[in-house]
């Protein structure tokens, strides 16, 4: 079998799992803003304070996807790597399974993980006597804040936007009950329907939404495509 071409514009930083880890050239935009922002206020200790943070909000991405990963190779499914992006982390694999059970575990391991996660760390601040609340992402205790971190990804992987684990357990779900280029159909049209309001909301609020509704929009016409019937021969 050939050996997979690492993807472009990204550095491997490792095997977990004999899982080849990449970490995309962007993440150089998120090094410069924590500099820019941290340096001023707090000199180089508050930026090596910023850039742990990030790489452990990244730790619990990768834990994520490689729930995925796992499931995905009991499935019979070959896992090319995991690819980390400033907007998440996207494990790359030959094929997504058609049969709808089998989608629908590989999707909701990564969920079931990182809300995993935040039980652990939630537990781990009571047992050490720290503060659970308010929730918090910036400050207080880093058990605490890494508690947040996993619910809120656990939480937000679970919205019904293709290609989020959402998207595709919501697919899954339709592919029971109908054929799966119908279901994926349907399971685009909500996922466009999110990524506009993601986008709304990104414009107002935090620029990071912008980015990731863009990146739905794109991944639920990408679904759409490669799962679009075969045309009729004349």
């Amino acid at each position: 079998m050939a050996e997979r071409v690492a993807p472009p514009s990204s550095l491997l930083i490792g095997r977990l799992l004999r899982v080849p880890i990449y970490v995309h050239w962007s993440f150089g935009f998120l090094v410069i803003l924590i500099v820019s922002l941290d340096a001023p206020h707090g000199g180089w200790r508050a930026v090596a304070s910023g850039l742990a943070w990030i790489a452990v909000i990244f730790a619990s991405v990768l834990l994520h996807e490689l729930a995925h990963c796992v499931v995905a190779r009991r499935e019979g499914i070959i896992v090319d790597d995991i690819l980390l992006l400033p907007i998440g982390g996207v494990s790359q694999m030959r094929s997504i399974p058609k049969v709808p059970g089998q989608e629908l575990a590989m999707a909701v391991a990564g969920p079931l993980a990182s809300l995993g996660l935040a039980l652990f760390f939630a537990a781990a601040t009571l047992a050490l006597g720290s503060q659970l609340w308010p929730p918090t992402l910036l400050a207080g205790s880093w058990l605490a804040r890494l508690a947040w971190v996993n619910l809120l990804l656990g939480l937000f992987n679970l919205l019904p936007a293709l290609p989020m684990d959402g998207g595709r357990i919501l697919r899954a779900g339709l592919a029971m009950r109908e054929s799966r280029s119908a279901a994926t159909v349907q399971a685009a049209k909500i996922a466009r329907i999110l990524a506009v309001v993601m986008i709304a909301v990104g414009l107002a609020w935090d620029p990071w939404l912008i980015l990731i509704g863009v990146f739905v929009m794109i991944g639920a016409g990408a679904e759409e495509r490669q799962d679009a019937p075969p045309a009729p021969r004349r």
